[in-house]
């Protein structure tokens, strides 16, 4: 292992791992004025591609790397080819919005960039276990599925169901051929490709005209690589179950792996501490059915940021500020969790095999969404509105981000769950507060709009439909 070379004093933050989360975490730090070292391992390595969604606009704008991003050339993906469970279909993003397909090891060494020209020092060597012991104002593990601290500290959970492993290749090939594979459904070779088959699932993305990144997810227990099998030879038989991606790679060639990595899913017990934070993926690391892997990244290195932000400039909001990024990364981590079950439970319907029997999980419908929409249905309906808040329902002082800090403001706290401010863009506190002064919707959705900025009817009624779900508001 090697040690530490560089002197680190104690009001300096320590960011170990240069990955997108440490890399855009590291950046907004020292935007601010703090003094950020990093630590990375050496530039190099065989990295993954991954597919960002559309929806990353706003943190790239938000962490300052648009410009970035806009310049790199990487392929902008207009939707996703999906096989899943049996059933066929394209998916567009919505309103022409496009993705981006991005080789993961080109985009790393863009983001350090951003942070070099930001002010962070950059060293580059294998991250050692003692380097959290540096006395440092804070240091944010960035280390990924590695989690120097989170295993330092005792404090990551691992899921007690199936391992998954990723096998991973770089195929090149004449993809005008994709058409084909696709049946005759509209598409186009930008698309993020995914099939599921009787022992697995696929994925694959382009990172060029003429090359794809093709990831086989399979367990370990239930392939040959449990009876000592070559993984280039467990690669290969895995695409020949599938129907689509045997189609799509006839003609291409495997140039480079594959590799493989663990993608066994897992959580933190705890994602903050005194001094300390788990960002990305060294607090969890969730399926990549969701193609959420890379933007759960930035939003957790966004918020880490912000909470560091706030504990160095308002000491007296160091605890808040840490609870309030503890309870986001819960959060979102529950909920990609739940949409990964939900994911790979409604593929099990259509496989009947040990790997997707393994990985179903009924319990993963929404209950909450069908109680939601019948509120939505009744209230459309209705000529009237008649409600109070409910029993228990609070307004107490939580934290929330305000800008690049973390504040205390009003927030709704139920009787379960956690206290919340905004849903839909719709703020809470103002909407319990006005439900019960009114007699109808359209009443309600005036006076909201006169206090507060507009929002869409459609998003006001989805936010007013869930409070009367959850029985935050009750009729009277």
């Amino acid at each position: 292992m090697a040690s530490v070379t560089t002197e680190i004093d104690t009001n300096q933050i320590l960011v170990l791992g240069g990955g997108p989360a440490g890399a855009a975490a590291s950046r907004l730090l020292a935007s601010w004025g703090h003094r950020v070292h990093l630590i990375t391992r050496p530039a190099g390595e065989q990295r993954l591609a991954v597919s960002l969604p559309s929806s990353c606009a706003k943190l790239f704008d938000a962490i300052g790397i648009s410009e970035t991003i806009e310049n790199a050339g990487f392929i902008r993906s207009t939707g996703n080819t999906v096989w899943w469970g049996g059933d066929a279909r394209v998916e567009p993003f919505a309103e022409g919005a496009r993705g981006w397909q991005v080789d993961l090891g080109v985009l790393e060494e863009l983001l350090l960039r951003d942070a070099y020209r930001a002010g962070v020092s950059i060293e580059r060597h294998v991250i050692a276990a003692n380097h959290s012991q540096l006395a440092t104002a804070f240091v944010l593990d960035c280390t990924g599925r590695t989690g120097v601290i989170a295993r330092e500290k005792g404090a990551r959970h691992y899921d007690e169901g199936p391992k998954t492993i990723a096998l991973a290749g770089q195929w090149r090939g004449r993809w005008p051929a994709f058409a084909e594979a696709t049946a005759g459904k509209p598409s186009d070779s930008t698309h993020t490709v995914v099939e599921s088959y009787g022992d697995g699932w696929m994925w694959s993305v382009p990172t060029s005209a003429d090359v794809r990144h093709v990831c086989a997810m399979i367990d370990p227990q239930r392939s040959a690589l449990a009876r000592g099998g070559h993984a280039r030879d467990v690669y290969l038989a895995e695409i020949a179950k599938t129907s689509a991606f045997r189609k799509l790679l006839a003609t291409a060639e495997l140039v480079t792996g594959p590799s493989g990595w663990d993608a066994s899913t897992y959580a933190a017990r705890e994602y903050a501490g005194d001094g300390w934070l788990l960002v990305g993926d060294a607090g969890s690391f969730i399926d990549p059915l969701s193609s959420a892997g890379v933007k759960k990244a930035l939003a957790s290195a966004w918020l880490a940021a912000i909470a560091v932000h706030t504990c160095l400039k308002t000491p007296s909001m160091r605890e808040p500020a840490l609870r309030l990024y503890a309870e986001r990364e819960r959060e979102i981590q529950r909920h990609y969790a739940a949409e990964s079950r939900a994911f790979l439970t409604s593929a099990a319907r259509g496989h009947a095999r040990p790997f997707w029997a393994d990985r179903r999980d009924e319990a993963a419908d929404d209950r909450d969404s069908d109680s939601v929409r019948r509120a939505f249905d009744e209230l459309k309906r209705s000529d009237s509105l008649r409600v109070a808040v409910g029993p228990g329902v609070r307004i107490e002082a939580r934290p929330l981000v305000e800008g690049i800090e973390i504040v205390l403001a009003p927030h709704v706290v139920p009787t379960e769950g956690p206290a919340i401010r905004y849903l839909y863009g719709v703020e809470l506190v103002t909407l319990l507060d006005l439900a019960p002064t009114v007699s109808n919707v359209p009443d309600l959705f005036d006076n909201y709009v006169r206090r507060c900025q507009p929002v869409s009817l459609h998003d006001f009624l989805l936010a007013l439909s869930t409070a009367v779900a959850r029985r935050w508001l009750v009729s009277q």
